[in-house]
C-alpha cells in the first residue's frame, strides 16, 4: 500500500499553517484595542471625576462654610477618582514603561517623560482625598448644627482625626519621592505652572503633617491649656528672637479663647521675692544683678528659655503653664498678610510694612502729659494689636487668605521667628522630632551657631548687617581646624563716641532715637563639644563705653552652654562702621567619619530666632591627595582641594560633603 499524501490533504495543512499567523495577529489587535479601549475608559472616567468636582467647588459660597459641604457627596467623589487613578497606573503600566525613550518627541517629550512620575503623585494624593473625607465625614457638622468659631471647629475635627491620621504622612512622602523624579525644565508651561503651585504649597502640608500629632492639644480639644506668650522685638536682637517686651498669658479650651492679658515685661517683676543672679555676661557688661523675667530669653536653647521664663513669671503671677510660645514682629507682620485689613486705633493696617510703621507710632509718645505716664503706656498698643489679630482669627470673614496665612506662618516656623514647646515631654515631642520647638540640634558631625545679644538699651539691632566666611580644614591624621571671620556693619550716620546708658526717655523719644546708635553686642559662637580654641580677636573696650564703668579686655570666653562648647566675645560696633572678627578653633575628630578611602563631614548651621538672613560662605578644604565624590546641596564652585557653598540663612541649614581618595 503506497504511503503517499494526497494533494488536496498537503494543501488543507499549508492552509491552516498559513491563518495562524493572521488568527495571532487578529488576536493581538483585539487585545490592542481591548487595552486602549480601556485606556480611553479610564481617562473618560477620571476626567469626569474631576470636572464633577470642579463644578461643585464653583458652586460653593464665598466664604465656604463646613455646613455648605456635602461630604457624603465628595466621599463618594474621591473614592472614585482613587480607584480610577489606581486603574489607570494599573492598566497603563506596558504604555509608561517607554515614556522614558520618548523624551525626543516635539514639544511634548518632557511631559511624555515626566508622566509616570505625575500619575504616581496623583495616585497618591488621590488615596489622601479619599483617606481623608472618609475619616472626616463621621465628624463632619450638620446643616443643622450651630456654627461653631473656627477654631473651634478645627479643634474638634483634629481631635476626632488623630487616631485616623496615621500614614497619612507617608502618601505626602511618596508623592514628594516622585516629585523629585520630574525634570521641571523639560515640562509644558501648563504643567510647570502645576508643579510650581505645588511646590510653593509642599512645604505647608509637611509642616502641617508634622504637627497632626500634637494639634488637638494644641488648641485644647482634651482639656483647656495655659499658655505664655512672649512678645519679643527683633529690632534689639536676644538668644530667642529678640528683647522680650512683652508676655501675653493666654487660655484655650477646645479651640475657644477663654481668656487673654497682656502686660509690660516690667510689670512681672516683684523685688519683695528673691531672684537669681544675671547670667555672666548680663551682669558683666550691663551691670545687671537679678535675673529678671524680661531678661529669661538667654538660652538659645528655647525649651531651656522656655523653663526660665516660666519660672520667673509664675513667681510672681502664679498658676500652672502648658507651654510657650514665642513670636516677633515678623510673626505679626506674616498674620496681617494672611488675615487682611485690620483697623487699629483708627487706622487700617493693609499689609506687613503699614504694620511695622504702626507699632512703631504706637509706642512713640502722643498725647502723654509727662514721660512717666508715656512709659506706663508705650506698650499698650501691643494688646490691642493682639486682641484684634486673634479676632480676625477667630472669625471666618472672607478677607482671610488662608493659603497666604499659612504659607507666611510656616516660613516664620521654620525661619525660627515663631517658637513653639510644651511643658509636658511626651507632648512636646512631635514639636522636636519636627525641628519647630526651638531646640538646639544634637545631629552628629560639624555644629554652628552664632548667637548675638545687643546690649546697648537700644533697637540698633535693626541697623547692622553681618556677613560670615566659615572655614573648615579636614585632614586625614588630625583634627579639623575652623575658622570663623564675621564683618559688622553698623548702617547708622558716622557719628563719634559710644556712651554706654539705659534710654533717658522724654516726651521728645522717638523710636529712631533708639535705632541710631552704636551696636553693643555678646556674640556667642556655639560650637561642638569638644572644641578647643585656638586664637580670637581682641576687641577691648574704651572710657565710658560700658555702664559698669569698668573696662572690657576684649577676650573671648570659652564655657558649656546646653551641651554645646560656647565661645563668647562682647565688641562694639560704632555709628558708620565696619568691625571684623575672628574666631579660630579645633574642632573634635569625631566630626569626620572615615570608611575607607572616604571621608564625610556634615555641617548641622542653625539660625538664631529674630536674626536677618546672614549672608554665610562656607570653604571645606579637603586633605592632601583628596577629591569631592558627592555634596549636599551642589557647592558654588569648587577647587582641586576645596569646595564653597553660599546661602543666606534664613533657616537652619545643612551641609553634607563626602570624599575619596584620588
Amino acid at each position: 500500500m503506497s504511503d503517499s499524501v494526497s494533494p488536496t490533504a498537503t494543501h488543507l495543512r499549508v492552509k491552516r499553517k498559513r491563518r495562524w499567523p493572521l488568527i495571532v495577529a487578529l488576536l493581538i489587535g483585539l487585545i490592542l484595542l481591548s487595552w486602549i479601549g480601556l485606556l480611553v475608559r479610564d481617562g473618560l472616567v477620571l476626567r469626569a471625576d474631576v470636572l464633577a468636582l470642579q463644578e461643585y467647588a464653583a458652586t460653593l459660597p464665598q466664604p465656604v462654610k463646613p455646613t455648605d459641604v456635602d461630604l457624603e457627596w465628595l466621599q463618594q467623589r474621591m473614592t472614585s477618582l482613587a480607584e480610577n487613578l489606581r486603574a489607570l497606573r494599573s492598566h497603563a503600566g506596558p504604555l509608561l514603561a517607554l515614556t522614558p525613550v520618548l523624551g525626543w518627541l516635539p514639544e511634548i517629550g518632557g511631559d511624555v517623560q515626566a508622566a509616570p512620575a505625575l500619575l504616581d503623585m496623583a495616585v497618591e494624593f488621590g488615596d489622601l482625598g479619599q483617606r481623608a473625607v472618609t475619616a472626616l465625614q463621621p465628624l463632619w457638622p450638620s446643616p443643622e448644627a450651630d456654627e461653631r468659631p473656627r477654631l473651634s471647629l478645627m479643634a474638634h475635627l483634629l481631635h476626632g482625626l488623630q487616631s485616623a491620621t496615621i500614614g497619612w504622612d507617608e502618601c505626602l512622602e511618596r508623592a514628594q519621592a516622585a516629585r523629585q523624579r520630574i525634570d521641571t525644565a523639560r515640562l509644558s508651561p501648563r504643567l510647570h505652572g502645576w508643579l510650581d503651585r505645588y511646590d510653593e504649597v509642599y512645604p505647608l502640608a509637611q509642616t502641617g503633617f508634622e504637627l497632626l500629632p500634637v494639634a488637638p492639644q494644641l488648641l485644647g480639644a482634651d482639656r483647656p491649656r495655659t499658655y505664655l506668650i512672649l512678645l519679643q522685638n527683633e529690632d534689639e536682637l536676644r538668644a530667642s528672637g529678640g528683647f522680650l517686651s512683652a508676655v501675653g498669658r493666654l487660655t484655650i479650651d477646645a479651640g475657644r479663647i477663654i481668656s487673654l492679658t497682656v502686660e509690660d515685661s516690667y510689670a512681672v517683676d516683684d523685688f519683695t521675692t528673691p531672684y537669681p543672679d544675671a547670667p555672666a555676661p548680663l551682669h558683666d557688661f550691663m551691670g545687671i544683678d537679678l535675673w529678671v523675667f524680661r531678661d529669661s530669653n538667654w538660652s538659645p536653647d528655647f525649651p531651656v528659655a522656655a523653663r526660665q521664663a516660666i519660672s520667673l513669671y509664675t513667681q510672681t503671677r502664679g498658676g500652672t503653664i502648658d507651654g510657650v510660645i514665642a513670636l516677633n514682629q515678623q510673626v505679626v507682620e506674616a498674620l496681617v498678610d494672611g488675615l487682611g485689613p485690620l483697623t487699629l486705633d483708627g487706622q487700617t493696617i493693609a499689609n506687613a510694612q503699614e504694620m511695622r510703621a504702626y507699632m512703631r507710632q504706637a509706642w512713640s509718645p502722643s498725647d502723654q502729659t509727662t514721660a512717666a505716664e508715656w512709659i506706663v503706656q508705650r506698650k499698650s498698643f501691643i494688646s490691642r494689636a493682639m486682641q484684634t489679630l486673634i479676632d480676625r482669627l477667630m472669625s471666618s470673614g472672607q478677607d482671610v487668605n488662608w493659603q497666604t496665612l499659612g504659607l507666611a506662618l510656616n516660613q516664620v516656623l521654620h525661619s525660627r521667628d515663631l517658637l513653639i514647646t510644651l511643658s509636658d515631654p511626651p507632648l512636646n515631642e512631635p514639636l522636636r522630632l519636627a525641628q519647630l520647638d526651638g531646640a538646639l540640634r544634637t545631629d552628629a558631625g560639624d555644629y554652628m551657631m552664632m548667637v548675638d545679644t545687643s546690649m546697648g538699651f537700644n533697637k540698633t539691632s535693626v541697623a547692622m548687617q553681618q556677613g560670615l566666611h566659615y572655614t573648615v580644614t579636614l585632614s586625614a591624621d588630625h583634627a579639623p581646624q575652623a575658622e570663623l571671620t564675621i564683618a559688622y556693619t553698623n548702617t547708622n550716620p558716622p557719628a563719634a563716641g559710644c556712651l554706654h546708658h539705659p534710654p533717658d526717655y522724654d516726651l521728645d523719644t522717638t523710636y529712631d532715637q533708639l535705632v541710631q546708635q552704636c551696636y553693643w553686642l555678646y556674640r556667642r559662637v556655639l560650637a561642638p563639644t569638644g572644641a578647643e580654641l585656638t586664637e580670637a580677636s581682641r576687641h577691648p573696650t574704651g572710657k565710658g563705653e560700658l555702664l559698669t564703668g569698668a573696662n572690657s579686655n576684649g577676650v573671648t570666653r570659652v564655657t558649656g552652654e546646653d551641651g554645646k562648647t560656647v565661645f563668647g566675645t562682647f565688641l562694639i560696633v560704632p555709628r558708620g562702621q565696619r568691625v571684623e572678627s575672628r574666631l579660630s578653633y579645633t574642632l573634635p575628630a569625631s566630626i569626620v567619619q572615615a570608611r575607607g578611602d572616604q571621608l564625610s563631614y556634615h555641617l548641622v548651621w542653625q539660625k538664631q530666632p529674630g536674626a536677618t538672613a546672614w549672608p554665610v560662605q562656607v570653604t571645606v578644604v579637603f586633605p592632601a591627595g583628596m577629591s569631592l565624590v558627592e555634596s549636599q546641596p551642589q557647592p558654588a564652585y569648587t577647587t582641586t582641594n576645596m569646595a564653597t557653598f553660599q546661602f543666606n540663612l534664613d533657616a537652619d541649614r545643612e551641609i553634607s560633603v563626602t570624599l575619596n581618595m584620588q
